[in-house]
């Protein structure tokens, strides 16, 4: 066998093992200085996030938290939100998005559902997770006690990686609960890069194009999509939310790959964009 025909052979049984931490790993070395998320108040680069991701692996590591095991998060949209999912895709643990709008019945229902390990909670939604009850010591609030926690934290050597299936759980995302309490709908790593793969080639999408995160990321809109960008080296824009005005903004100053609107919002955030004689070029709307 040639060294050519070995190293390409290598190549493609590294390729099956891919899992969203090691895209992720692959595109900070890169291009780490480039911008991997962004808000209203800050850009974090890819090298930043990669710091920040593997210290907070650290801080699950240091709670017990292992392949397997369940993580949950109740937040609103905010930066914190990727990193938290990409520091479980680190670790082998798995991330239940909870959603906000559901009453603490529903909600006690969907953390029951999955028994989380740890609960990271914004502040402002602690009172609703206070509601729900559990035990204090399994949770961190999103804010100054996260900071602290990352600050002081050793961070994680990443051998879970090293053994991690790619068909190993990462997400728990739950249905809409219509005809019945919600549902926990399990995704895997190989999931999440086959569905970026597949909306990628669909809608055209470079590596290089910018997501905004605007819908809850709790729900697989924002959330695949985040995570795809961040396996391809794009910019993730966090937005707190539906914020025509903002987004009109966004759409006038990024390089937009793609935009999720709802079709009760594309009539308004069209006329918005007139108004504020905005051309939103080359944007695919789905």
């Amino acid at each position: 066998m040639s060294d050519t025909t070995a190293s390409a052979e290598t190549l493609i049984s590294r390729s099956a093992q891919s899992t969203v931490a090691t895209l992720f790993a692959q595109q900070v070395r890169r291009g780490g200085e480039r911008i991997a998320l962004a808000d209203r108040a800050r850009t974090v680069s890819y090298r930043e996030l990669f710091e920040r991701v593997t210290r907070l692996a650290g801080v699950l590591e240091a709670h017990g938290i292992k392949a397997g095991d369940r993580v949950a998060i109740l937040s609103e949209n905010r930066l914190e939100f990727p990193e938290i999912v990409l520091a479980c895709a680190m670790t082998g643990a798995i991330l239940a998005c909870q959603n906000w709008r559901l009453s603490v019945t529903e909600l006690r229902h969907c953390l029951g559902l999955v028994e989380p390990s740890l609960v990271l909670v914004s502040e402002r939604h602690a009172d609703k997770l206070s509601e729900v009850g559990g035990r204090s010591d399994r949770t961190l609030t999103i804010g100054p006690d996260y900071e602290a926690a990352l600050s002081t934290a050793t961070p994680s050597d990443l051998s879970a990686l090293e053994t991690l299936d790619p068909e190993a759980p990462l997400l728990i995302l739950y249905t809409s609960g219509t005809t019945g309490l919600p549902k926990g709908a399990v995704l895997s790593h190989r999931a999440e890069i086959v569905r970026n793969m597949v909306t990628r080639a669909e809608f055209s999408i470079a590596a290089e194009d910018s997501f905004v995160a605007w819908s809850p990321l709790y729900h697989m809109g924002a959330m695949e999509n985040s995570l795809g960008a961040l396996m391809s080296g794009g910019k993730v824009i966090v937005v707190d939310g539906f914020d025509q005005a903002h987004l009109a903004e966004v759409v006038r100053d990024e390089l937009i790959g793609w935009l999720l609107l709802m079709p009760g919002m594309v009539g308004g955030f069209a006329e918005e964009l007139e108004r504020r004689a905005i051309k939103a070029k080359g944007v695919k709307v789905c």
